[in-house]
């Protein structure tokens, strides 16, 4: 049995260990209850809070994610900046093939600004700029309807 403190409340970031992906989650909950997260990602991508603590996985008998405890690890806020900003620039890099296999058509001006900008924000403004494309919570918003829970932004940025 772990004695590392089970993590439940509170926003958290899902970061691609390449840095190519980002996803957030106003909490535990709420990224379990997507089932968005398969037993094979795991080792690809890293899961860390607002206050910049890592957090690991907790799962099921049968490899499914059932929540998120601390790593025990101390909290690296910079650190996990420093994943975000970099993580923006490689999305902003990848803007061209993204408009190319989306539907409609956007401008690349258009695809970038609504990319946030994350330089010397603090991780709690970080997630409050990411959380309107990078959660799942506005269904239906953007120019055409969702391929899942995620708005037309977030399935362009995200997926």
């Amino acid at each position: 049995m772990s004695t590392l403190k089970q993590a439940s409340g509170g926003p958290l970031f899902v970061i691609a260990t390449s840095n190519t992906m980002v996803h957030v989650y106003r909490d535990v909950q709420s990224l379990v209850d997507t089932r968005e997260i398969k037993p094979g990602q795991l080792k690809s991508i890293e899961f860390f809070d607002v206050q910049g603590r890592k957090l690991v996985p907790v799962l099921s008998d049968t490899g499914a994610l059932t929540g998120l405890k601390d790593s025990g690890t101390p909290a690296n806020p910079p650190g996990v900046q420093q994943r975000l900003y970099t993580t923006r620039a490689n999305l902003a890099s990848s803007v061209d093939v993204r408009i190319a296999r989306h539907e409609p058509k956007v401008t690349r001006d258009e695809a970038l600004s609504n990319l946030a900008v994350l330089e010397g924000r603090s991780l709690p403004d970080c997630y409050v700029l990411l959380e309107p494309i990078f959660s799942h919570s506005y269904a239906g918003a953007g120019p055409v309807q969702p391929l899942h829970d995620g708005s037309w932004w977030h399935n362009f940025w995200a997926h």
